[in-house]
């Protein structure tokens, strides 16, 4: 994670770059954190594990006091994470009044980006985005079929051959869903070069 802030640096705000060339230690300071959480929130998200609450149930009668209640909780855990650790912590955190089960849980991997094909992937984008400030590896807050492979030892990469507006990204799995064809057309090529330039390594 710290290759990926740093990378960073020449694209957020001048008033962070000096903390992002070493966010880990930024972080320690007071009110630094409440910073990001404001300023960049899906940043924020990928410095620490986090958790949701997606479902709730109790009684099915509005006039039934439950005997048991039960949450549901969606969580996403950095890739340097233990689950077992995290499911120990979160236990404690609960208490003994509660009990955790895992309905799915996957390995948290990770591709290295000292790789031809990340190369490659590096080559493509400064040729087709040349106003690029960087290439850098990150993390998603979302969810990825890549731990399927990364868990067989594949390298796998999430890559979006386009550039998405920040006006845009609010729509995304939601309402208006949207991408414009410019990005669809010229998604199509770069994959297309990409491919090509694989081919020959």
């Amino acid at each position: 994670m710290d290759r990926y802030f740093r990378g960073l640096t020449a694209s957020v705000a001048p008033e962070w770059r000096e903390r992002y060339a070493d966010l880990g230690t930024a972080l320690g300071e007071p009110g630094v954190a409440d910073e990001l959480l404001r300023d960049n929130p899906d940043h924020y998200g990928l410095t620490r594990n986090t958790c949701s609450m997606t479902r709730l149930g109790g009684s099915d009668k509005i006039n039934v006091v439950p005997t048991e209640a039960w949450a549901e909780l969606d969580c996403r855990l950095l890739p340097d994470q233990d689950p077992d650790v995290f499911l120990a912590e979160l236990g404690e955190v609960l208490g003994d009044a509660m009990r955790v089960d895992t309905m799915m849980g996957f390995t948290p991997a990770q591709s290295s980006a000292e790789t031809g094909l990340f190369l490659v992937l590096e080559e493509a984008t400064r040729t087709h985005y040349p106003g690029a400030l960087a290439v850098v590896p990150s993390v998603t807050t979302g969810f990825t079929d890549s731990h399927f492979f990364r868990d067989l030892g594949i390298t796998a990469y999430g890559y979006e051959p386009f550039v998405v507006p920040a006006a845009d990204l609010a729509g995304v799995h939601g309402n208006n869903e949207r991408i414009s064809v410019e990005n669809v057309r010229r998604g199509v090529v770069v994959m297309l070069d990409i491919l090509q330039r694989w081919a020959v390594e």
